[in-house]
């Protein structure tokens, strides 16, 4: 018998209003969309600069800038160093992430200096454990211009790099230098792959430099031979959650919420987990300029690594033509964590400097070379991924919207609420916040609003599975889903 028209009227005003109230929901409580805060701190030019170039481009939350020469150096903070406070100062700590390398650089080409090592040295010359494997007969020098052959990611790392894609969390926590090294015995080695960005192999250098050395660790090597010299008292690393330091800013992710820090021993000499100040880096920025940095030959390139580019020891060198039809040249390294970016960027010619650290995810590097080079920096934004998740995410509400309509029988709508849920959590951990604020999650949740709705006034009298389905199949789907909303949900 048909359904009588004041009850399907009922049901559709209910859907109607649980929808607008997901919209509501998601404008007033959803994700943040980034911009960069009004506060202001340090040297007024600068920040007006930084602010003039920068203060478009979404994504950004607060900033750090130091603006270096031989003789002088300017610094800036711009936008919230936290809740409710004001910019970044002088003491606050950034994570630095892969910025980390060019201390790696540094000691490397150093240690070639003191005749510790050599670019032909092997691994297993240094790590005797790898005897006999591929990874073992890799050359440092390969290892420090990214030509090893080698993976991004060790083994154990990649396994979980999926998942934290995902999800949200850290790849690199289980990755003791025990476990780097066991997986370096695993891993094949590919001579013919050419120039891979290698976490892994840098990892690996690092620890060759350490013993080396016969330093007792990598922190104490940098501390010895970098920081220490340089008195960059504020640069540390934290290896596991116990050793952030109380100073250390939280960074954000692209919907506006804490982001997870990374730790593990292993990757360390890769940037998983290293901490400094505006005014350290600037320090460490100065001393490539004067030279009174250890290893600064890393800087100089040496061999091609695509068009226009050239690498040195792990500094890359970058030759462009600006607007104006001027060729520039800047050697440059950059950095990323899961709630941090940062660049530093010299222009050797011109003997300036600029460093930049972000409390974001969203990277820097282009508001970096604008300072450098005096050029402009176009707009961020979402990327087509974010975009794709929202897409994803509508497109899982709608369809339990059209299951809990059509079905007839609880577990395929339960399984089509769960599946949309699944989507609505992803959404929030990875849609373009850099570019849409939080009324688009409510547009996406729209529908599976409007479905619980619907669900819930159809329930009374439905079977709970489909006719001739068994328990196994029909319960298969709703399980599975729930699991993946839980696991996102821890997550994220």
């Amino acid at each position: 018998m048909p359904e009588p028209v004041p009850a399907r009227r009922v049901v559709a005003v209910a859907a109607a209003a649980a929808a607008v109230l997901a919209v509501l929901a998601g404008a007033l409580l959803g994700p943040d969309r980034l911009r960069l805060g009004p506060q202001t701190s340090g040297d007024p030019a600068l920040a007006e600069q930084v602010r003039a170039v920068a203060g478009h481009r979404d994504g950004l939350r607060a900033l750090a800038v130091a603006e270096v020469t031989p003789g002088s150096v300017r610094t800036a903070g711009l936008g919230p160093a936290g809740p409710g406070g004001g910019a970044p100062g002088p003491g606050d700590r950034f994570e630095i992430g892969s910025l980390t390398k060019t201390f790696t650089a540094a000691l490397f080409a150093d240690a070639l200096t003191r005749g510790e090592v050599t670019a032909e040295d092997r691994l297993d010359r240094h790590l005797p454990e790898l005897a006999g494997t591929p990874a073992g007969g890799v050359t440092l020098g390969s290892l420090a211009r990214h030509r090893s052959g080698l993976p991004g990611l060790g083994p154990t790392a990649a396994g979980r790099a999926l998942a934290v894609t995902l999800l949200r969390g850290d790849p690199y926590a289980t990755t003791t230098t025990a476990r780097l090294l066991d997986d370096a015995r695993e891993v094949a080695v590919d001579p013919g792959q050419g120039s891979v960005y290698s976490n892994f192999g840098v990892a690996l250098l690092g620890t060759a430099l350490v013993r080396a050395t016969g330093a007792p660790d990598l922190p104490a090597l940098v501390r010895d031979r970098v920081t220490g010299p340089l008195a960059m008292t504020a640069t540390t690393f934290a290896p596991t959650a116990a050793d952030v330091p109380d100073q250390a800013l939280t960074g954000y992710r692209e919907d506006g919420r804490p982001a997870v820090r990374w730790s593990g021993e292993g990757y360390l000499p890769a940037g998983t987990s290293t901490f400094s100040t505006i005014g350290d880096t600037a320090r460490w920025a100065q001393a490539q300029l004067t030279g009174a940095a250890p290893g600064t030959a890393a800087l100089d390139p040496a061999v091609p690594d695509g068009p226009d580019r050239s690498i040195g020891w792990i500094w890359i060198t970058d030759r462009t033509t600006g607007p104006d039809g001027a060729v520039r040249t800047h050697t440059w390294h950059n950095g990323g964590t899961a709630g941090f970016s940062s660049m530093l960027a010299i222009d050797r010619a011109q003997q300036r400097a600029v460093v930049v650290l972000g409390t974001t995810a969203v990277g820097v590097e282009r508001v970096a070379t604008a300072l450098l080079h005096g050029t402009g920096v176009p707009d961020g934004g979402a990327g087509v991924g974010a975009w794709a998740v929202l897409g994803i995410a509508a497109l899982f509400s709608l369809l339990a919207l059209h299951r809990a309509v059509r079905s007839a029988a609880l577990l395929p709508m339960a399984d089509g609420l769960l599946t949309a849920l699944f989507g609505l959590v992803l959404l929030w951990n990875r849609g373009p916040w850099a570019s849409v604020g939080g009324w688009a999650w409510g547009l996406a949740a729209a529908p599976v609003a409007a479905a619980l709705v619907v669900a819930l006034l159809r329930a009374r009298g439905l079977p709970l599975r489909p006719a001739g389905r068994g328990p196994v199949v029909a319960w298969s789907g709703p399980v599975v889903t729930g699991a993946l909303v839980v696991a996102a949900l821890v997550a994220g």
